[in-house]
Parts: structure tokens; C-alpha cells; sequence
């Protein structure tokens, strides 16, 4: 056997230490393993830092340390103590996370559960209170441990709390407790929900109780919506408690915007619905219950009536009055009837019947399943206010024959003692006792024998309903028909023994009453004499108390008469007399007390100062009094006293009428003088002045003289405030200046506020001019009247030369070819100039509109600076019109754009921004460089607007007058295109035309497209008669080829201006597509068919190398302007129809009308048109202002060059 090696020795002997080291290597790496699979995605960054450190270790240890090294235990305990540490500290933060959702799970109970948890049981609210404290102290204390955990895991996991992945770790945890209390708080609403399932068929969850509180039925809380803590408030209120619960604990996510969870809790959608449905839920059970409420209604009446006013009715009446005898009682009293026994007895049964149908009403209802409603309370206050009803009629019955016993027991005793006495002769008192008490007898004899027998019915019928009546009464019932009986014996014995002491008293009674008759006539003609009848009676007072003394004496005298002949059986007269003089006196008594109001309300207004008089409240008094006055009694109106009265009053509100008026502020010192001059009276008008010293003016006299004398002040005070401001305007307005562009002198500025100050102003005076209360103002408004009108002309002066020597100055001064062509009219504006310049640096030193326009001379300055701009404007106008004849085209455009070429003629490219005005299509020139590469004034072509460029056939020579350069350049333009589509016409054919059209300008080639398909529609014609019938449609078929080809090139690669080209020759083709088409319909078989002839062709002459438009039996010779690539209409058959007309009335010499609606192509049909003969169009925008003047200058240059006009309305 071998030996073995030293070093497999030496390791062997290492194996226990080796052993051991790949033990804790392997427990580290399951530590390590177990992190990695157990770390939450949110724990994740917390712990990164961490294991990148552990696997920064573990790289260096497989890098740098082999199993000889020493210490290599130390770094392996080390790693090993680090993972073991942080698995340690992530397994603690975990189970504290668990600890959360295990406290927040224990939240997931009812807050409010059913009294002692049984299912038959109502909600417990008694103890509510209680329950909710102890559930929040227990959430409360569960958000203190939930926030130490979370602080504590912070601590655990070495997290920085202001980090964003701690922020996130934080919101994980949040994330928890918030599901925690969305749960807490379903639980308890969907405990609310099962438990109010009207389906569930669970016992009742609420009660509320129905009770009577006069007037009302009210429930217990309150069911009625819209009422403060009610039944819905209560529910709202539970539901918030619940809710609440979320806002115990504060949110462990600082940095979220709310400091609890209750927000959050509040927007959850589910959370919400539920709360929806429970809510919907009590609305719709207390809506039941409302209606249930509604049902007894109909016993309102009950407790909803007066029951004294409801007895006092049937015991007046028999019956409560209806609606209608109430308002007819206010006129015609509704005769009493006092209600039966029958009636008595049908209102008691009534009452009895109700509370025998109030006594079957159920106790308790149950409504939706899930309410109780208890109506006992209401059921016993009903049945005690039932029992009320029936006791009142019950006790008045007995009252009534209680009541009527006793007075008749006592009327016997009074009656048998008087009558007991007796008489002698000569005993005057007591023959008035006896006779008293036997009158007494008769007039109660009917009543009292036929009260006994209703009252023993009315006994019976307290007995059916149990009311017993004391003894007493039974034996008064049964005494009294005989005590009755023995007083009318008595009576009758006792009237006949004192028949003959009364015979002798009637006859002395009789000469009493015709005495005082006599001297009840005589006072009545002494009353109306002394009585204050008139209205300047003195001391009236003191005679109407004499009077009332005296009357007062006589009608006592009168009582006595009548008593005794009452007693006696005598006729008495009825003492007229007398008692209208009561009356009178009355009336005048209240007549006077109105006469002394109205004197000393007057009295105190007299003394008020005029600044203080009020007016409108004297006024409103007067009228109250006139009122007072007018429903006096009537029998008043024929005394002086009531037409004094009445005439002080209306001559007082006459008077304050005139005053009201002349409070006016326009009324001036001179009204007042005319005033006192119409009156006759004078008084000094001043503070003191009173109502007193007004009234002396006998205003009411003066009415409409007053009114005329007020509206005159009023008329002058508006003109005066006219005046005023006319006055104030004009002193501030000043004219505004604006520095000219290049001389820097100061210009007016058009001001519209002055102008329309100033037209508005000038109305104004007018109007005054035309009042005719202008007298006293006649002066001032003439004056202003000059001023304004001297504003107005000034400035319309000023502003006309200052146009024309704005326009003028640039010409005359600042254009040297100007200068030199006009040196007269140039040194006559110089003159003008200075002259100009003068005026305006001095009215700029007046800024005040009215001081500078009213300068003596300024007007006469003014015109003779106009005439003199007039001549300079006349020689401009000449010299303009030499050049639009030398170019004709000038005529089209403005004098303004004119000036300014003429002025740069010698410079092309400055009169390059013109050119587009000059020619349809030509926008700039292309000029030839020197050896300094500056421009010369050699043309090398033209662009379009669009940026097509067309060299000239021949460099075109721009030296010279502008007009004569500018013919140079039309000649080259057309002479340009001219040759263009000479060349393009003869090459059409010798490439395919989708290669040929890139060859040659957007106008030649569609030009010569046209041209081509005129030739080619002419040989399939001359096929056609050659006897090749589908000569045509195989034309069409090339057609159809053609434009496809064309659609596919616009799908490709293309410049801007290739494709607007090939769009305008698309346009073009299907028209002529179309027409073949239609040809082909209609089988036209030869070219001189009108459907070919009516159609614009264009056809090339080789001989005369023009090109001719025809159209039916008109030709036109092509015009060859520049057109540039533009689009170009589709042609519609309308199009068709108007160029037939058009051009006929061309060929005729005449001219073409388009008509029709605005916006429907009039104008671009006849230049579409123009484009299609290579005519220039104008486009003139008629209006009022354009005439024949306008007009006939450029008309017969637009006929020799050969341009096109159109106006357009």
C-alpha cells in the first residue's frame, strides 16, 4: 500500500473545520435564497444596497480567498452573520405587516347590531353611544400600533423615511389599511342593508311612533322630509358614525393631501352605492308611512276645529255654517234655529260611532318588513279628543235643564212674593211693583208652559247615554207644573182687583206723553237755530255740550214715559223730534272733531319753511282727510260746516300742487317775479319764506298759470344744462396731432369722438333754436351756434388739404422725376408747402379746438392753399394720363401704386413688387448679373406667383421710361409663350405625354393637351366616316388610359408645382373624357354636330403659328398671357352654357351678363374663361360710387390691347 500524499493528509486532517465551513456556506446561501424569494416587489429597493453589499463580500471571497488563507473563518462568519442579520430583520418587518392586516381584520364587525344580538329584537340605539366609543378606542389604539410597526419596519429595513422607495414601501402598508376599513365599513352597511331587505323577511330593525299633538300628526322621530333630526337625519347620522371610524387613525402616507382615510372612504364607488341604496330604502319607508299618516286625515277635524266656535254655531244654527251662509251672513243675517233633541241626540251617536271605528284602528304596523310603526299614543289621544266632543253636548243638555229648572224655581218665588203685597189707592210705587210682576207673568206665561215636557225627554235621553242629573232636579221637575199653575191664578186675581187704580193712571199717563210731544217740537226748532250748523261758528265745542245737556234732560224725561206706559198698557208717540236732534248732534260732534284736525294740521304747515316743506306727506295728509271727509254721513253734506270743510281741504291740495311745482329747482329768481306780478301780491323770496306767505298767493286761483310758468323753468333749466356742458365739452376738447412719416410735421388726427361731438352738439343747438322757451337763452345759442359752425367747416377744410398735401408732398418733394417732369406745379407746391407748415406748427400752439378754429383769416387761408393744391392736382392727373396712354395697363391700378413706379422707372427691381397688378401671373423677373454679380437691366424670364419659372425666348432690354420697358416685357411674356407651345405642340408626339407635360411650362402644356385633343377628336371623326365605327370609343379608350396614368403619377413623388400641373390637366381631361363619352351616347357620327361645335376647342395654326380658340360658329385668337400654374375650374355643363353665351356675345361685339344668387361662380366661370383664351381679367367690385367717369377712361384701352373686364355687384 502507498503512501499518502502530504497535502491530501493535510487536507484530510481539515476535514471537520472544512466540513463545518460548507455547512454555514450552505445555511448562509439558504438564508440567502429564502430572502430573495420571499422579498415583496415594495421591500425589494428597501433591501437592495444591503444585498448588493452581501454579493460585493461573496464576489470577493469566490475571487480572492481559498480554503488555506487565514481568517478565512472570520469572513465566512461575517457574510454569514450580515445574511443572517437581514433575513432576521426582513422576516421581523413581515410578521409585522401581518400583525396590521390581522388588526385591521378584527374592524370587520357591525358597529350596530340588533338589542342583545337576537334577530327579533330592534336596532339597539339606546346604548349607541356607548358602542361607538368602545369601537373607536379600539380603532384608535389599533392606529397607534399600526404606526409604531411601520415605524419600527423603517427601522428594520434601514430605510431613509424622505426616500420615494420608502415613500412606496409606506403606501403598501397604507394600501392595507385602507382595504381594512373599506371592509369595516361594508361590514356594517351591509349588515344595515340585509337587515332592511324588504325580501329578506327579517323582524323590524326601526319603530317610530305615531302620536297627536294638536294640530298635527307627528311621528316619532320625525318621518316628514326636510325636518331637522328626523328619522333620515338619524340614519345619515349612523352612517356618518361609520364612516368615522376611518378618520380615527392618521395617515400613515405623510406625504398623500389627507391627513385620515375618510376621504378616501368617501369616494370609494361601492361604498357609495351601498350608502345610495340604504338611503333610497328609508325615503322609500318613510314615504310609506307618510301615507299611512294620511290615511286618518279624515278625523282631522276633530282636534283640527274650534269646539267653541263649533258649538256656538249648532246651538245658533242647528248646524255648522257652510261657506256660503257664512259670507251671505256679513249682509243678510242667517236666522237662528236653535238645534232639537233629535239633533242633539244624531250629533252625540255620530261621536260614538267614531270612537267605536277609532278603537278597531291596528296598534302596530309593520311597513317595507324592516319599520314599525306603533300608533297607540295617536290612538288614545284620538279616542280622549273623540270622548271630549261627545262630553260637550252631553253637558250642555244637562245644564240646560239644570239651569232652566233653577231660574224657573226662582221666578215663582220672586213673582209670588210681589204679587203677595198689597195696594191701596193712592200708592203709586206700588202699583208700578204690581203691575211690573203681572207683566212679567204674561210675557213668560207661552214659554214656560211648554218647557216641562222637552225637558223630561231631554232627561230620557241623558239616561240612554248614562248621564245621571242630581236628585234635586227630579224633584223641581216634578213641583214646579204646580207652582206655575197657582202663580197665573194668582195673577189673574191680583189684575183684577187692580183694574180700577190702573184705569186712572193710563188717563193722567196720556196728558203726560201729549205734553211732552209739544215741547219735543218746540226744542227741535230752537235746536236748529243755536246748533254750530255754519263753518265760522265760534267756540262750537261749548255749544254742542249745552245742547247735549239739554237733550240729555229731555230724553231722560222720555225714558220715564215710555217705562211707565209699558207697564200700564198705553200707545206712546215716537218722539222724533228728539231723537234726531241726538243724531244731529252726533253728526256735528264728529263733524267738528274732523273740522279741528283739519284746522290744526293746517295751521302747523303754515308755519313751515319753504326749504322744509314736505310736500308729498302734506299731500298724502290732505288726501286722507278729503277721504275721511267724503265717507262722512251723508246727511252732513247739505250743512255749511261739511262745505266749508270740504272747500279748505281741495283748495289745500290745489294750493299744494302749485307748491310742489314751484319746488322745481329750474324755477330762477325771474319765475318768482313773474309770479308775484300775475298774483298782484309781493313778498321778498328768501330761507325764510313760509307755506303761510305762499298761500297768500291764492295759488289755488292760479293753477294752470303755475303749471305754465313751471314748465317754462323746466324747459330753460334742460336748456341751461345743455349750455353747461355744451360750455364744459367744448373748453376741454382739443384736437389730437400725429408727426407726418417723413417731415415730422405735426398733422391733425381724425378724431371720431370730436366729429360726433361735434354733429351731436350742432343737433342740440338746433333744437334749442327751434323751442319756444329760447327767448332768454336766443343770444348764447347763436354765438355757440357761429362757433360750431365754424368748427365744422374749419375742420373739414383743414382735413381735406392736409389729405392732398400729404398725398402731393411725397410726389412734388420727394420724387426728383416728379420735379423735373412738372417744375412749374413743383415750385407752385413749395410755395404751399411753406405756406402749409406755417398754419400747422401754429394751430399745434392752440390746442383748444374752438380758440384754433375761430382765428380771424384761418377759413379764407385754408381755401386759398386748397385752390392753389387743386392745380397742382389737375397737372398730375395730366401728366399720370400721358403715361397710362404710353401703357395702358396702368389704368388698372391705384395713382398712389402708379407714382411709385414712375418715381423708381429707372430701377426694375423696385417696380418688380408691381408687377403682379400689371399681368395676371407674372410676380417677378429674373435679371442678368455683371461681373459683380449685381443686377442689370437685362430680363432672362419671369416667375409666377407660384414659383414657376419660363425664361424669355429672348433677353428682354428694361432701360429707358418705365412705360416703354414694361411694353418690352408684355412683348416678351407673350412672345415667350408663344414659343413655348410652338415647340410644345410639335413635340406632343414624340414621347409619352406623361414624360412630355414635365418638358414645358403649366400653361403650354395644358394649352397644347387641349389643342391635341381637339386634333385627335377630329381624326377619330374622319375614321368614323371612313366607315371605322369604333373609331370613337377606341379615342375614349386612350382617353381612360391617359387619365389613369395621370391619377397614378399624383399617388407618387412629386414637387408642389408638378403636381398642381397635373392636377389642372386632370381637371381639364375629364371634361374632355366626359364629352366623348356623351358623344359616343348619343352616337354623333360627324364634327359638325352641335354637341362637338358647342364645345371651346383649341386648334394650332402651322402657317399662322397661332393658336385659335373656337366655340359653335365664334373663333378667337389665343392672347398668350402668362398664367402661371394655377388650378382651373371643373367644367360643369352650366360651365358649357355660359361660355357658349359668353363667347357669342363676344363674337357679336357685345357684352355678357352672368346672373344668379351670390357665391355661385358668376365671376370665376367668366376668368376661368379669360384663362382658357390666355385673356388678362379685371375684376372690378361695383358700387355707388362707380360711374362712366370711372369707367370710360381705361374701356377703350382694355378693347385695343386686347384685356378682359368684369364687373362684379
Amino acid at each position: 500500500m502507498g503512501t499518502i500524499p502530504l497535502t491530501a493528509a493535510e487536507i484530510y486532517s481539515s476535514k471537520e473545520s472544512y466540513r463545518q465551513m460548507v455547512a454555514n456556506l450552505e445555511l448562509m446561501v439558504n438564508r440567502y435564497n429564502k430572502v430573495l424569494k420571499t422579498v415583496l416587489e415594495v421591500e425589494y429597493p428597501l433591501i437592495q444596497g444591503q444585498l448588493r453589499d452581501i454579493d460585493l463580500k461573496l464576489k470577493e471571497a469566490e475571487e480572492t480567498l481559498n480554503w488555506k488563507m487565514e481568517g478565512i473563518w472570520d469572513h465566512i462568519s461575517m457574510v454569514m452573520d450580515g445574511v443572517r442579520d437581514l433575513e432576521r430583520r426582513i422576516q421581523k418587518a413581515k410578521n409585522n405587516v401581518e400583525e396590521i392586516q390581522t388588526t385591521v381584520q378584527s374592524w370587520v364587525l357591525p358597529i350596530f347590531e340588533r338589542k342583545d344580538g337576537k334577530r327579533e329584537s330592534l336596532l339597539s340605539l339606546e346604548d349607541c353611544q356607548d358602542r361607538l366609543e368602545r369601537r373607536y378606542s379600539l380603532i384608535r389604539e389599533s392606529g397607534h400600533r399600526i404606526h409604531s410597526l411601520v415605524k419600527e419596519n423603517q427601522s428594520l429595513l434601514l430605510a431613509d423615511p424622505a426616500s420615494d422607495i420608502w415613500k412606496a414601501y409606506v403606501d403598501y402598508v397604507d394600501e392595507i389599511v385602507l382595504d381594512g376599513f373599506f371592509t369595516a365599513i361594508e361590514c356594517s352597511l351591509k349588515y344595515l342593508l340585509q337587515n332592511t331587505d324588504p325580501k329578506a323577511g327579517l323582524a323590524p330593525l326601526f319603530e317610530v311612533q305615531l302620536d297627536l299633538v294638536v294640530p298635527d300628526l307627528i311621528f316619532r322621530p320625525s318621518l316628514d322630509p326636510g325636518t331637522n333630526d328626523g328619522f333620515y337625519d338619524m340614519v345619515e347620522s349612523l352612517l356618518n358614525d361609520i364612516y368615522r371610524i376611518s378618520s380615527l387613525v392618521p395617515r400613515l402616507a405623510e406625504h398623500s393631501s389627507f391627513p385620515h382615510y375618510q376621504a378616501d372612504m368617501e369616494d370609494m364607488a361601492d361604498l357609495a352605492d351601498m350608502r345610495h341604496d340604504l338611503m333610497g330604502r328609508v325615503q322609500a319607508v318613510m314615504a310609506a308611512c307618510c301615507d299611512y299618516r294620511s290615511a286618518f286625515d279624515h278625523y282631522s277635524y276633530l282636534y283640527g276645529e274650534d269646539r267653541k266656535e263649533f258649538c256656538r254655531q249648532f246651538l245658533l244654527y242647528g248646524h255648522i255654517l257652510t261657506a256660503a251662509e257664512i259670507e251671505a251672513q256679513v249682509g243678510d243675517r242667517v236666522p237662528e234655529t236653535p238645534p232639537t233633541l233629535q239633533q242633539f241626540r244624531e250629533q252625540i251617536d255620530s261621536y260614538e260611532k267614531i270612537y267605536e271605528e277609532v278603537n278597531r284602528i291596528e296598534p302596530i304596523s309593520i311597513f317595507q318588513n324592516w319599520m314599525k310603526v306603533d300608533a297607540r299614543p295617536f290612538k288614545a289621544s284620538l279616542l280622549n279628543v273623540i270622548k271630549r266632543w261627545s262630553l260637550v253636548f252631553k253637558q250642555h243638555l244637562m245644564d240646560h235643564v239644570t239651569h232652566s229648572l233653577a231660574d224657573l224655581d226662582e221666578f215663582i218665588k220672586t213673582a209670588d212674593k210681589g204679587l203677595s203685597k198689597k195696594v191701596e189707592k193712592g200708592d203709586y210705587d206700588g202699583l208700578v211693583e204690581i203691575m211690573g210682576h203681572l207683566l212679567a207673568v204674561k210675557e213668560r206665561h207661552s214659554v214656560t208652559d211648554a218647557m216641562f215636557e222637552p225637558l223630561k225627554q231631554t232627561i230620557e235621553l241623558l239616561k240612554t247615554y248614562e248621564q245621571h242629573l242630581p236628585e234635586e232636579v227630579y224633584k223641581q221637575l216634578e213641583e214646579l207644573p204646580e207652582k206655575w199653575n197657582n202663580i197665573k191664578k194668582l195673577a189673574i186675581a191680583v189684575k183684577q182687583h187692580v183694574a180700577p187704580l190702573q184705569a186712572n193712571e193710563m188717563t193722567v199717563l196720556r196728558k203726560s206723553c201729549a205734553a211732552f210731544d209739544v215741547q219735543q217740537h218746540k226744542f227741535r226748532e230752537r235746536f236748529c237755530k243755536e246748533a254750530p250748523f255754519r263753518f265760522d261758528t265760534e267756540k262750537p265745542y261749548k255749544l254742542l255740550d249745552a245742547k247735549h245737556i239739554e237733550i240729555k234732560q229731555m230724553e231722560s224725561a222720555m225714558t220715564s214715559i215710555y217705562e211707565s206706559a209699558g207697564l200700564f198698557e198705553v200707545m206712546v208717540p215716537d218722539y222724533k223730534q228728539l231723537k234726531q236732534c241726538r243724531k244731529d248732534l252726533c253728526l256735528l260732534k264728529e263733524l267738528w272733531d274732523m273740522i279741528s284736525l283739519v284746522n290744526t294740521s293746517l295751521d302747523d304747515w303754515q308755519t313751515t319753511k319753504w326749504v322744509d316743506i314736505n310736500v308729498e306727506n302734506m299731500n298724502l295728509e290732505c288726501k286722507k282727510f278729503a277721504r275721511e271727509i267724503r265717507n262722512l254721513d251723508k246727511e252732513m253734506r247739505a250743512w255749511d260746516a261739511f262745505t266749508g270743510l270740504d272747500s279748505k281741504v281741495k283748495n289745500m291740495l290745489t294750493a299744494l300742487k302749485a307748491v310742489a311745482e314751484l319746488q322745481n329747482p329750474a324755477i330762477r329768481e325771474r319765475h318768482w317775479n313773474q309770479l308775484m306780478q300775475m298774483t298782484g301780491v309781493r313778498f321778498v323770496m328768501d330761507s325764510d319764506t313760509t307755506l303761510a306767505d305762499l298761500l297768500k298767493l291764492n295759488l289755488h286761483n292760479f293753477e294752470d298759470e303755475v303749471r305754465g310758468i313751471v314748465d317754462k323753468a323746466v324747459r330753460e333749466m334742460s336748456m341751461e344744462k345743455v349750455l353747461k356742458e355744451l360750455k364744459m365739452t367744448w373748453s376741454t376738447m382739443e384736437f389730437q396731432y400725429e408727426p407726418h412719416p417723413r417731415t415730422n410735421i405735426p398733422l391733425l388726427k381724425s378724431d371720431e369722438e370730436l366729429i360726433e361731438t361735434l354733429e351731436d352738439n350742432q343737433v342740440q343747438l338746433q333744437n334749442l333754436m327751434t323751442s319756444k322757451y329760447i327767448a332768454f337763452f336766443l343770444e348764447e345759442v347763436s354765438a355757440w351756434q357761429r362757433k360750431l359752425s365754424t368748427v365744422d367747416s374749419v375742420i373739414s377744410l383743414w382735413f381735406e388739404v392736409q389729405h392732398t398735401w400729404s398725398h402731393l408732398e411725397s410726389i412734388f418733394i420727394g420724387s426728383e422725376d416728379i420735379r423735373a417732369q412738372l417744375p412749374e406745379d413743383s415750385k407752385r407746391f413749395e410755395g404751399i408747402d411753406v405756406d402749409f407748415k406755417e398754419l400747422a406748427y401754429e394751430a399745434q400752439k392752440t390746442p383748444n379746438v374752438v380758440e384754433a378754429t375761430n382765428k380771424p383769416g384761418l377759413s379764407q387761408q385754408l381755401e386759398d392753399i386748397q385752390n392753389r393744391l387743386s392745380l397742382c392736382e389737375k397737372a398730375l392727373a395730366e401728366y399720370l394720363d400721358m403715361k397710362r396712354l404710353a401703357f395702358p395697363r396702368f389704368y388698372f391700378i391705384s395713382s398712389a401704386d402708379l407714382l411709385d413706379i414712375l418715381s423708381n422707372g429707372t430701377n426694375p427691381q423696385l417696380v418688380q413688387r408691381h408687377l403682379s397688378k400689371l399681368f395676371d401671373n407674372l410676380a417677378k423677373m429674373k435679371f442678368q448679373l455683371d461681373s459683380e454679380q449685381k443686377a442689370t437691366k437685362v430680363g432672362l424670364g419671369m416667375y409666377s406667383k407660384e414659383e414657376e419659372y419660363v425664361s424669355f425666348s429672348e433677353p428682354c432690354d428694361c432701360s429707358g421710361q418705365v412705360e416703354v420697358w414694361l411694353n418690352h416685357v408684355l412683348d416678351s411674356m407673350k412672345a415667350t409663350v408663344r414659343d413655348e407651345m410652338t415647340e410644345a405642340v410639335m413635340a406632343y408626339e414624340e414621347k409619352p405625354r406623361e414624360q412630355w407635360l414635365f418638358d414645358y411650362p403649366a400653361q403650354v402644356a395644358l394649352s397644347c393637351t387641349q389643342i391635341w385633343w381637339t386634333t385627335e377628336v377630329g381624326i377619330a371623326f374622319a375614321r368614323v366616316e371612313e366607315g371605322y365605327e369604333n373609331a370613337m370609343k377606341e379615342y375614349h379608350k386612350k382617353q381612360v388610359t391617359q387619365l389613369n396614368t395621370l391619377v397614378t403619377m399624383l399617388i407618387g413623388q412629386l414637387s408642389k408645382g408638378d403636381r398642381q400641373k397635373i392636377m389642372t390637366i386632370c381637371t381639364i381631361d375629364v371634361h374632355a373624357r366626359d364629352v366623348v363619352a356623351k358623344m359616343i351616347a348619343q352616337k354623333v357620327d360627324n364634327a359638325q354636330a352641335f354637341i362637338w361645335l358647342s364645345q371651346l376647342r383649341h386648334r394650332w395654326s402651322d402657317e399662322e403659328r397661332h393658336c385659335f380658340a373656337n366655340i359653335c360658329d365664334a373663333q378667337f385668337l389665343y392672347s398668350y398671357e402668362y398664367l402661371g400654374n394655377t388650378p382651373r375650374l371643373v367644367i360643369t355643363p352650366l360651365t358649357d352654357r355660359c361660355y357658349i353665351t359668353l363667347t357669342q356675345s363676344l363674337h357679336l361685339t357685345m357684352s355678357g351678363a352672368p346672373a344668379g344668387p351670390a357665391g355661385t361662380g358668376k365671376t370665376e366661370t367668366t376668368k376661368d374663361l379669360g384663362r382658357a383664351l390666355g385673356i388678362m381679367v379685371y375684376v372690378f367690385n361695383c358700387s355707388e360710387q362707380m360711374d362712366y367717369k370711372v369707367l370710360l377712361p381705361p374701356w377703350p384701352q382694355c378693347c385695343h390691347v386686347g384685356l378682359g373686364t368684369l364687373g362684379a355687384q
